[in-house]
């Protein structure tokens, strides 16, 4: 069943990109106050997603094993195939990360789960190609690569922040109010938090530590 939801979209402000934001035009307090209106269906659809979807979201000590059957419960539960379209947009660009890490640290795909969807055998298989074989379905890979091996934590955090960017206007935009518009905002509204609260010195350490987790093994490599 389509919802619409006139009221809750209409009291939402535009956002600006993320790259142009100097505040947040929403408070959180006030975002949950709006997300008040939503059917509790789409409201257990969007927190479950949020747990995937939201930057920096995932702890520390959740396995990757975890993320997965998260990731599986999600998909499943969901009654929205746009909704479902963001998390596996979210997850495969996470195992592709997963695998540029490790292959910049010489290492080969671990014998245990290490990312999720289809595209894992697909990068397992031809490893040893700059873009995995995947360059015609994620154009970006190669300068999340190029930014990966210089160190520019930064400017990986925003191209990846901006393919999804991207990708949530054009599928919230197809349903101006309808669930899409709602969860569209709430993820994007958190993109601008998280870009926000960054410095460049928060961003080194939150690089050196994605890359700590490889180097010595770490169980959670979806960071």
């Amino acid at each position: 069943m389509t919802r619409r939801y006139y009221q809750l979209v209409s009291g939402l402000p535009a956002l600006p990109h993320f790259r142009r934001a100097g505040r947040l035009p929403l408070s959180q307090l006030r975002l949950e106050q709006r997300l008040g209106l939503l059917h509790p269906a789409d409201a257990s659809d969007l927190n479950r997603a949020a747990e995937l979807v939201a930057w920096g979201r995932q702890p520390v000590s959740r396995t990757t094993e975890q993320i997965a059957r998260l990731y599986a419960d999600a998909l499943t539960s969901t009654g929205s195939d746009t909704l479902r379209d963001v998390l596996q947009f979210r997850m495969h660009m996470r195992t592709v990360l997963v695998a540029l890490r490790l292959r910049l640290h010489g290492r080969t795909p671990p014998d245990e789960r290490w990312g999720v969807g289809p595209y894992v055998r697909t990068i397992e298989t031809r490893w040893g190609e700059t873009d995995f074989g995947l360059g015609a379905v994620f154009p970006w890979i190669d300068e999340a690569r190029v930014h990966l091996e210089q160190g520019h934590a930064m400017e990986l955090e925003g191209l990846l922040m901006d393919q999804s960017w991207r990708l949530l206007s054009d599928l919230s935009d197809r349903n101006p109010f309808g669930f899409e518009q709602v969860f569209g905002f709430v993820f994007k509204w958190d993109i601008l938090r998280r870009w926000l609260s960054y410095d460049a010195e928060e961003a080194r350490k939150r690089f050196e530590t994605l890359i700590l987790e490889v180097t010595r093994d770490h169980q959670q490599l979806f960071a």
